[in-house]
Order: C-alpha cells, then structure tokens, then sequence
C-alpha cells in the first residue's frame, strides 16, 4: 500500500538515472551492512520487548526499513516496463 501522493512524470532519462543509482546502493557494502545490522538489532529487541507499546513501536521500525527495498525495487521496475515500452533494450 502506498502511502505518498502519486509521483510525478519521469522521463525515461530520469528513470534510467533513478535506476542506476537504485543499483549502486544495492551493490553499497556499507548500505547492505548497515541495514542488515540495523534488522538484526530490531528483531533481537521485538524479541525481548515487554510491553505492547514497545512491540508496536519495533513492528513499525522493521517495516519502515523493509519498506526501504521495496521502493528501490519499485524504482528499478518502473525503469524496465519503461524501457520496454520503449523499445529500448532491457536494462540488467
């Protein structure tokens, strides 16, 4: 479910540019390792949290930073169909 106002119109260059970057923090050592870190730390405390608040408050900070790669993804797709639509050839 998305939850930000509808994004504006790209053009295939944008897109292309969006993607590239989306790639290059896919393939960010660091990112990759801070995030992971950062979920490992979020599921050892859901799993020691005692109250419901506590719990709710973790649930929505692991969702958030799953949300994370769901948007690159989404970005990187939306090049694709683009670039298909296109006619150009299929970016890897």
């Amino acid at each position: 479910m998305r939850t930000t106002k509808p994004r504006a119109k790209r053009t295939l260059e944008d897109m292309r540019t969006l993607n590239d970057a989306a790639k290059a923090i896919l393939n960010d050592p660091a990112f990759l390792h801070a995030r992971e870190e950062l979920q490992e730390r979020l599921v050892n405390a859901l799993i020691a949290s005692k109250t419901t608040e506590e719990t709710q408050d973790l649930v929505a900070r692991l969702k958030c930073l799953m949300q994370i790669a769901a948007e690159i993804a989404v970005l990187m797709n939306d090049y694709r169909v683009a670039a298909e639509r296109a006619g150009r050839p299929r970016p890897s």
